[in-house]
């Protein structure tokens, strides 16, 4: 039964390829990224990243004494068993667990689907460099990035500049507390830890932003056949983080207030919930935000690449989805349908193997080389479509 159901997946998804109306835009994102694989190569570096860090962490506690890690289950012999394994073989997957998984990978999937016009991945710990370099001043990003504001919002730029710094701050506490939790009194780390990675995450977002300008700015150029280099790129997305940064301020706001801040709050006075059922709790804001995002799809785009005015990028906005709902609609279906594969894929080959065997580490570490290349594809074609639109 899960053969048949397996295959007829496998038929629709090649029928939904094949048929679909802006399938000329996904063939040109594949292209794209062919011409530029920094595009997806940066997102599967990120990743990889966070995924190295992680298991850094794990292993860190493994040797403090926690018996998290083993080699590996031993083998089985029933060959009836080979797809759904046995309890103690190397690939152990019963039908309840998938069913538990297509349910888990529903509101990731979301995330992501709404990341590409936002911020499709986790920058943190490569965001640590960042802080250091933004704090260290090097290239002149901190003049740059001053500057930038200063032409945005005038005076208020020195308070943004100051905001900055501190969550800039907070990132680099964030990685020195993973290995070093002891720095903080036990009294305070149920208060300052979770502020620490809520102000980190503020950094971490920021960085992803200009991070994904980057990559939206090389596929640009490849679509109108522009030729560039990759320094005075990069100081074109500083500048046009400035034009994003109502937008992102905006986003900031959302994701503080509804998500950050309630999960501060539950581990320093147990309000608006406990911490362990938080995780429960937030799915909801993360949902509505996540929706939020999918609804105003274009609007990085416009700032991005057009330096608009957060009034004028609204305006083109909403022109843009009277004129193509029905093309930016079918590539939302697309992209869901892949991020949802991503995160399904994850999470059943890491159950199957066993989160805390060697096969099991080695699939995080080689997932973030699938995620970059499906996000980088997916990022640059939703480019080409834009283009298509506008």
């Amino acid at each position: 039964m899960r053969e048949l159901a397996l295959g007829l997946t496998l038929v629709g998804y090649v029928l939904l390829m094949r048929t679909n109306p802006v399938r000329a835009s996904l063939g040109d994102g594949w292209r794209c990224i062919r011409r530029y694989p920094v595009i997806w190569g940066s997102l599967a570096w990120l990743a990889f990243a966070n995924a190295l860090f992680l298991f850094a962490a794990r292993l860190s506690a493994h040797w403090a004494g926690e018996p998290q890690l083993m080699w590996m289950r031993p083998g089985w012999n029933d060959p009836s068993a080979w797809l759904s394994g046995t309890p103690d073989s190397l690939w152990w997957m019963p039908p309840q667990n998938i069913r538990a998984i297509l349910a888990a990978s529903v509101l990731p999937s979301l995330e992501t689907t709404a990341g590409l016009f936002n911020n499709v991945v986790t920058t943190f710990p490569v965001a640590v460099f960042a802080a250091l370099s933004l704090l260290l001043n090097r290239r002149r990003s901190l003049v740059q990035l001053a500057k930038v504001l200063y032409r945005r919002f005038g005076a208020w730029s020195a308070l943004l500049v100051l905001v900055v710094l501190v969550c800039a701050a907070a990132t680099i506490g964030k990685a020195t507390l993973f290995f070093r939790p002891g720095w903080i009194p036990n009294a305070w780390s149920m208060q300052w830890g979770p502020a620490i990675a809520a102000t980190a995450a503020l950094f971490e977002y920021l960085f992803g932003i200009a991070v994904q300008a980057y990559l939206i700015l090389h596929a640009y150029a490849w679509v109108r056949g522009l030729s560039f280099q990759r320094h005075a790129m990069r100081e074109v997305a500083i500048r046009r983080l400035g034009a994003a940064a109502k937008w992102a301020g905006l986003v900031l706001f959302v994701q503080a207030v509804f998500i950050e801040l309630p999960l501060v709050l539950a581990f320093a006075i147990n309000w608006p919930a406990a911490p362990e059922v938080m995780g429960d709790w937030l799915r909801i804001p993360r949902a509505i935000t996540s929706a939020l995002l999918l609804l105003f799809v274009s609007m990085q785009a416009w700032l991005t690449l057009h330096g608009e005015t957060l009034g004028r990028a609204w305006k083109a906005h909403w022109r843009m989805l009277r004129a193509h709902a029905w093309s930016v609609g079918w590539y939302l279906i697309i992209a869901a349908v892949h991020c949802f594969g991503l995160h399904f894929l994850r999470s059943v080959v890491l159950h199957g193997l066993g989160e805390e065997t060697a096969p099991g580490v080695l699939w995080t570490l080689l997932w973030p080389l699938v995620f970059g290349l499906v996000a980088g594809w997916l990022l640059a074609s939703w480019v080409c479509l834009f283009k298509r639109c506008e």
